[in-house]
This record gives structure tokens, C-alpha cells and sequence, in this order.
């Protein structure tokens, strides 16, 4: 694999950066430390050419002295003068061996040291000495001698001088070279530092921009996916943190995608069950959004009736078998564990993990989750999801519980809406619908009868002398013979009739696809079982025969509008045509009318 910066770890790419200055670093610390050495042998040498130098000069000022010590002692006689000459002759020769070891790393000067050497203790054994020897016998000045002596000395002085002006020049030589290494160890650095410096820059503006730009990818992918847009330009894939970054970030962002599809479809779930206006269509729903999210083997749905306490199947995804479709009902409520505890029952291998008690229609293998429907804290029902075998993770079974609550609550709404409904519609004294029901589905069961073009008969019913009852009897059993009234006339009449409470004593009976025959047959059935009806007096004293009396109009024959048939009717109720009237005392009544023939009926309410 070729070489890349995008594949480096950011701590690698700091390290590369980090990497020159660290190089640089080391450099000048090795140029400082033989900067150290350098000055360190260059002071020893010039130490030891400056030692040289003024032995050098020590040994000349000294043979001088000497030299003109034994001229004076030459020229006076006096011993006295002699004292520099023995002094210096006695440490000249410790001071060329000085000279000799400040000179040992030369040979050459060795030599020329030695030379001096042997040279200075010839003329002290040749000259100096036996000059003084014949001065102290008595001998007088001789020039001639004097100037052997200097003859035998100038060659000595000319080779200390020498060594003297080698010393010197090579102090001198020795002090350009150190300065002209130090120049050159000083441009070195420098070039050095600056492509140094270069590499630094270039590498530095190359990392920067490496993890600039996936940190500015990221950042901007997190403002993308904050606005709800999850269509990211990410770092590329890369062996280092920011691969792994984007790679977790991927996956944190599928895993918001999902659910934000998830809350999405739940959302629309729970709107779709809020619109519903029947459990029915309730149901279809759940069906439909649980097959679409867990594509499951099976989905039942149990709905509780609490009065007869059996849990029925009010649904399913496949058709139940062909012998549990006619009861499809769980006898004991409590045996399903779901409804029992009023949480989730979760079995993940069928064939390995006992199964609900219930045992309704139970898969053959697989698993299957089993959810109470609970709203208001009561439990209205179970939903049982079928799948493959270890299907149910905590992810799918909380989601799986978000959409049963939300069932739950669309269920519990439609029937709290449903009461509501039925407590506005229903008279709650009688159970029978009030007038503002009858009036509006009167209307539209005229509307309907427009259409098709066929009748609707009403019949107005007036209990007799209903206030005598209340007058004498009390409220309470007024009330009581409105109930048994109210349950009479309910029991007269077919399904597809309508019975209402118009007010008061007054009632009304609605009967769709009805002629003005077959209307009076269901008013004389009325007449008849009201006549039959007992109410219970509470006391000994029984309470007197109830009757009614009847009006009857029919659309269209009576009216083109709900208001002017129920107009006919009342005339025809208060008109005496059809009428079984009672006049009740307290102990003793009497019947007046019978009923009339049709057509005196169709003749009275068309006045």
C-alpha cells in the first residue's frame, strides 16, 4: 500500500509534525556540543602556544641576563655580578624541559627545542663558564672573547626566536581556523534551520488542512442532520480516527434515519387510528402498520368484553382456522398471561419455552409477543404478533409497545367518544333517545326516503293523565312508570324502528320504509302492550291501568317537512282519531274511544 497522509493516525500526523523542530532541536544541540569541544581545544592550544610563547620569552629574557651578567663580570671583576648568571643558569635548563613539553605534540619544534638546548649548554660549557674561570684567575677583559661569546649565542636566539614566531603564528592560525569553523557551523544552523523551517511549514499546512477538512465535514453533516436532512458528504473511509469517526457517525445517523422513520410511521399510525370512527377501522390499521414494520407470520387482535368476561378475536392478519371462526373467544380472560399481569408475554422459541396458558390457535414454531391494550390504566384487550424464532430484541419490543399504546388510546377515545355520544343522545331517565337525536336522524332518515321515494310513518304517543300519576303517586313513581313505559313501547316495535323521548309524557316512534296501514298496526301493538303493562307500586296498593294515546302522520302524505308530519301526528294524537283515552281517578277509570277505521285516519290528519 503506497505511502499516504490520509491514512496516518492524527497521532502520527502530529508526529511528523512535531518531527523537524525534534530533528533541528537535535542538531543544534550536537552543534553545541561540539561548538563546546571545539572552544575547549582551542583555548587548550591556545593556552599551551601563549605557555610556549612565554616560556619562549622567559628563556631569552633569562640567557640575555646571563649573557650580560658574565660580560659584567668580565668587564668589573666583581663577583657580585654574577649572581643573575648563576640564578638563571641553575632554572634554564627546567625551562627548556617546560619548553620541551609545551612543544611534545611537534615533533619538528622538539627538535628545534633540543637544538636551543644543546646549543645554550655548549656555549655555557665553551664559553660562559670558562670565561668566568679565567676572569676569577686573573685574566683581563678580552674582546675577542666577548664576541665569541655573542657569536656562540646569536645562533641560540635565532631559534628561540623562531619557536617564538611559530608559537605566535600558529596561535594566530589556530584562532582564524576556530573562527572560520564557527562560521561555518553557524551558516550550517542556519541553513539547516531554514529548511527546517520550510519542511515545518509545509508539513504543518498539509495536517492542518488533513484534519481540517474532515472536522469541518463533520461538523457540517451534524448541522445537516440537526435539520433533519440526512444526505451527508462524510470524511472518506481511512485507517485513523477520523475513518473511525465517520464510520460511528454513519452509523449513528442510519440509526437516527431509522428512527426518524420509525416516529414518522408511528406519527401517521397514530393520526390515521385518531381519524378512525370505528373500531373496525381501527383494527385495520394495527394490521396493516404491524405487517408493513415487523412483517409478521400472524396478528390477532383480542378485544375484552368485560360484561360476559371472554376475550373475542376481533381480527387477524390470516384468517383464523375454519373451526374457531364461529366462537373465536378465550373463555377465561385471566388465562392470557398478557391480560392477566397487564404486561407484555414474550415467548422467543416456541417449541422450547412453555406457551400462554390460553392456548388459542398457538403457532406451530417460531415466536410470538403477546401485548396488553391497556388505556386509562384498564385493560380493554391483547395483540398477538407471531414471527421468526428469537425475533423480539428490546428495540423491536418497545417500538412494537409505542404502537399498542397508541392503538390503546385511539380505542379507548372512539369509545369514550361513543359514550359521550350515547349520554348526549340518550334520555337517562327512560334509555330511550332524547329529542335533539330524534330530530337529527329524523332528517335524515326523511332525506332518505326522498331519494328512494318511499314512506316514513310517525306515531306521537302520550301517556293518559300522566300528571295525576306524579300528583298522587310522587316523582319517584312517575318516574318509575316512565321507565316500564319506555321499555314497552321499545319492546313493540322492530330493530330498524326508533323510539324517542319528546318530552315529558310525550314520545315518538320513528318507522322507515312504513305505510299508514302497516302503522297502525304497530300503534294498536303499542296500545296493546301498554295496556298489559303492571308497574310496581312499591306499596300494597296496586297502581291503575296505564294507557296511551296515539297520533299517526305519514311522509308524504301529511307533510313535506319532519316538523309538519310531526305536527300531523300531534293533531291526529290530540284530534281523537286515534285515541284510547283514560280517565283516571284514584280508584275507578273509564274507557271512552275504540280505534277508527283507515280510512276515517287518512281523512282527520289531512285537515
Amino acid at each position: 500500500m503506497a505511502f499516504s497522509m490520509h491514512n496516518l493516525k492524527i497521532r502520527q500526523q502530529v508526529l511528523l509534525v512535531t518531527l523537524p523542530p525534534l530533528f533541528v532541536l537535535l542538531f543544534a544541540v550536537a552543534l553545541l556540543f561540539y561548538a563546546y569541544w571545539m572552544a575547549g581545544h582551542s583555548n587548550q592550544v591556545t593556552r599551551r602556544s601563549l605557555e610556549s610563547v612565554a616560556q619562549g620569552e622567559q628563556i631569552l629574557r633569562h640567557l640575555t641576563e646571563m649573557s650580560m651578567s658574565v660580560q659584567g663580570y668580565l668587564f668589573t671583576h666583581d663577583p657580585a655580578s654574577l649572581g643573575t648568571y648563576e640564578e638563571d643558569s641553575a632554572s634554564i635548563l627546567s625551562e627548556f624541559a617546560a619548553l620541551r613539553d609545551l612543544q611534545s605534540d611537534k615533533p619538528d619544534r622538539v627538535a628545534a627545542v633540543d637544538a636551543a638546548h644543546h646549543a645554550v649548554s655548549a656555549w655555557l660549557t665553551a664559553w660562559a663558564n670558562p670565561t668566568i674561570s679565567a676572569v676569577a684567575r686573573g685574566s683581563t677583559s678580552d674582546t675577542q672573547r666577548l664576541l665569541e661569546g655573542e657569536r656562540r649565542l646569536a645562533p641560540v636566539r635565532r631559534q628561540m626566536l623562531d619557536l617564538l614566531e611559530a608559537d605566535r603564528a600558529e596561535n594566530l592560525l589556530s584562532v582564524r581556523e576556530i573562527e572560520q569553523q564557527m562560521r561555518r557551523m553557524l551558516v550550517l544552523a542556519l541553513g539547516v534551520a531554514l529548511l527546517v523551517a520550510i519542511a515545518v511549514l509545509f508539513v504543518t499546512r498539509e495536517v492542518t488542512l488533513l484534519l481540517e477538512q474532515p472536522i469541518r465535514q463533520l461538523i457540517e453533516a451534524s448541522e445537516r442532520v440537526s435539520r433533519g436532512d440526512f444526505k451527508l458528504l462524510l470524511p472518506p473511509t481511512a485507517d485513523n480516527e477520523f475513518g473511525v469517526l465517520s464510520q460511528s457517525f454513519t452509523h449513528m445517523t442510519t440509526a437516527l434515519r431509522k428512527e426518524r422513520e420509525e416516529l414518522a410511521a408511528l406519527n401517521r399510525f397514530s393520526e390515521a387510528v385518531t381519524q378512525c370512527t370505528s373500531e373496525t377501522e381501527i383494527y385495520e390499521h394495527i394490521l396493516h402498520y404491524i405487517r408493513e414494520r415487523f412483517s409478521p407470520r400472524q396478528v390477532i387482535i383480542f378485544r375484552l368484553n368485560a360484561a360476559e368476561n371472554f376475550l373475542e378475536a376481533a381480527a387477524s392478519l390470516v384468517p383464523l382456522p375454519v373451526e374457531m371462526r364461529d366462537w373465536p373467544v378465550i373463555p377465561e380472560p385471566h388465562n392470557c398471561k398478557a391480560v392477566r399481569m397487564g404486561r407484555r408475554f414474550r415467548v422467543n422459541d416456541v417449541n422450547a419455552e412453555p406457551l400462554c396458558p390460553a392456548k388459542f390457535v398457538p403457532p406451530s414454531e417460531g415466536s410470538y409477543y403477546c401485548g396488553p391494550l391497556i388505556a386509562g390504566g384498564v385493560i380493554i384487550g391483547a395483540v398477538r404478533v407471531e414471527g421468526a424464532r428469537d425475533f423480539w430484541t428490546p428495540e423491536r419490543e418497545s417500538l412494537l409497545e409505542s404502537y399498542l399504546s397508541g392503538a390503546a388510546t385511539g380505542l379507548s377515545n372512539l369509545r369514550l367518544l361513543e359514550t359521550t355520544k350515547q349520554q348526549a343522545n340518550v334520555d337517562e331517565l327512560t334509555g330511550l333517545y332524547n329529542r335533539r337525536f330524534l330530530e337529527e336522524y329524523a332528517r335524515k332518515l326523511l332525506a332518505m326516503a326522498r331519494r328512494k321515494s318511499q314512506p316514513l310513518g310517525v306515531i306521537m304517543l302520550d301517556l293518559d293523565h300522566f300528571k295525576e300519576f306524579n300528583d298522587i303517586y310522587g316523582h319517584e313513581t312517575g318516574d318509575r312508570v316512565l321507565r316500564h313505559f319506555a321499555k314497552t313501547a321499545s319492546r313493540a316495535i322492530r330493530e330498524a324502528n326508533l323510539a324517542a323521548r319528546y318530552g315529558g309524557e310525550e314520545f315518538v316512534v320513528l318507522l322507515p320504509e312504513t305505510g299508514a296501514q302497516s302503522c297502525l298496526l304497530v300503534a294498536e301493538r303499542i296500545r296493546l302492550a301498554v295496556e298489559r303493562t303492571v308497574v310496581p307500586s312499591g306499596t300494597d296498593k296496586p297502581l291503575p291501568q296505564l294507557t296511551v294515546s296515539l297520533g299517526i302522520a305519514i311522509y308524504p302524505e301529511h307533510g313535506q317537512g319532519m316538523e309538519e308530519v310531526l305536527q300531523a301526528a300531534d293533531k291526529a294524537l290530540y284530534g281523537g282519531i286515534i285515541r284510547t283515552s283514560q280517565i283516571c281517578g284514584r280508584m275507578a277509570c273509564r274507557r271512552e274511544d275504540r280505534f277508527p277505521v283507515l280510512s276515517s285516519l287518512l281523512r282527520f290528519t289531512n285537515v
